[in-house]
């Protein structure tokens, strides 16, 4: 083997190796690592109207339906016992228990105020009762029990959803109750705080006549 025959073949050894160093090593890419979603977040949501409305469309209604899907009703033709029956029964007390649930988390969007610029509330005047102002500020001044009557209220809310889905009549009736006592007890906090005071009172001024 000639001296020329001894350089081409380092030559192609040496090349050979570098190939096969570049093809073992790590591959670059062109592909960019793909950023994650960022999170939900609940700042796109922009209150329209406000707590007496909620209340006023869609809790009461809806509370009214689902007390009144299973009640005795006694009237000059008799006693009733009124219950959902049919499918169309059961889809309407399920429509009225997922308005209430949902209507309770709308309750806590930061930023609603209790009624729309220039609204008073219902019954304004009683006495016992809290102006909008001043209802707005209690809420404030105690955020927390607000939040945890809501809470309570969406849970209500749910039980009669799974009522409604299980056609369970005496569920949906149980639930009545505290529906009642969540809506009371919120009521009394934030809406007429001076109503037990003043019936208090009136019942004193009677047992002294």
């Amino acid at each position: 083997m000639n001296l020329r025959s001894i350089d081409l073949l380092s030559f192609s050894l040496a090349l050979a190796t570098m190939t096969l160093t570049a093809a073992c090593g790590p591959r670059a890419t062109t592909v960019e690592a793909k950023a994650p979603a960022p999170a939900a977040s609940a700042t796109h949501l922009k209150p329209v109207t406000g707590i007496q409305d909620i209340m006023a469309s869609m809790i009461d209604p809806a509370a009214d339906h689902l007390w009144e899907s299973v009640a005795t009703v006694a009237n000059e033709k008799g006693v009733e016992e009124k219950r959902p029956k049919t499918d169309e029964d059961w889809k309407a007390v399920r429509s009225q228990a997922v308005i209430l649930a949902e209507a309770a988390n709308l309750l806590m969007v930061e930023g609603r105020p209790v009624a729309k610029e220039g609204a008073i509330l219902e019954d304004h005047g009683v006495p016992g009762n809290l102006t909008a102002a001043e209802s707005e500020q209690a809420i404030a001044a105690d955020r927390a029990a607000f939040i945890g009557f809501a809470e309570a209220l969406r849970e209500v809310g749910v039980t009669m959803l799974t009522a409604a889905d299980r056609k369970d009549t005496q569920a949906l009736f149980d639930a009545g109750y505290p529906l009642d006592e969540v809506c009371e007890a919120c009521h009394l906090k934030f809406w007429y705080p001076g109503a037990k005071a003043l019936e208090a009172q009136q019942r004193a001024l009677r047992a002294n006549q």
